[in-house]
């Protein structure tokens, strides 16, 4: 444990990156309860440098095994640092790896008074086991699966699960592309 503590000191006085969540959290829940998309874009700061967390991005807010909520709940002072936390282990983008995304949620956990004695667990536990989830997230990419849910998609019907709501958005995808073939058209309407 004093090992751990040395390298968390360590790592929260040389991580380059200052960083913060700069508005509210906006998400709804999906109807098991499991996922929440985000409704608003989600403005945070990474390396001095303002960035969002698009509307429609799909989160699971905290990832905390089930027999530690009573202490870590899901849904804490700490979520909206969660869920940047979560986007940048999705999107992986190249300037910003495993290392800087665990960094950002500790930083921006320090940024919203989490208290210490929270903070530091949740930090250790993301630098212990958060690789198999960056990899999962890699292969899950590659494997295109959904985790955005765009502009024009209606994903607000009561008690749709997301695999529910990622079935429909499939077919919707499916025939927006389709019908930007035979227009011409990209999904993002450019030629």
């Amino acid at each position: 444990m004093y090992r751990c503590l040395i390298i968390f000191v360590v790592v929260s006085l040389f991580s380059g990156c200052a960083t913060s969540v700069k508005s509210p959290l906006s998400a709804r829940v999906t109807g098991d309860g499991k996922y929440w998309i985000v409704q608003e874009p989600l403005k945070f700061e990474l390396n001095g440098e303002d960035r969002y967390v698009p509307k429609g991005f799909v989160t699971d807010f905290a990832s905390v095994p089930r027999s530690f909520w009573v202490a870590f709940p899901p849904c804490d002072i700490y979520t909206p640092a969660a869920v940047v936390h979560d986007y940048l282990y999705w999107m992986q983008f190249p300037e910003c790896d495993q290392e800087c995304a665990d960094s950002f949620l500790n930083s921006a956990m320090e940024s919203a008074d989490v208290p210490r004695w929270k903070r530091v667990p949740i930090y250790m536990a993301v630098r212990v086991a958060g690789s198999s989830a960056w990899s999962e997230n890699t292969e899950l990419n590659q494997r295109g699966v959904i985790r955005f849910v765009p502009e024009g998609f209606v994903a607000d019907q009561p008690n749709e699960t997301w695999a529910q709501i990622e079935k429909r958005l499939k077919e919707y995808l499916e025939k927006q592309s389709v019908a930007n073939a035979i227009h011409g058209t990209t999904l993002t309407g450019r030629p």
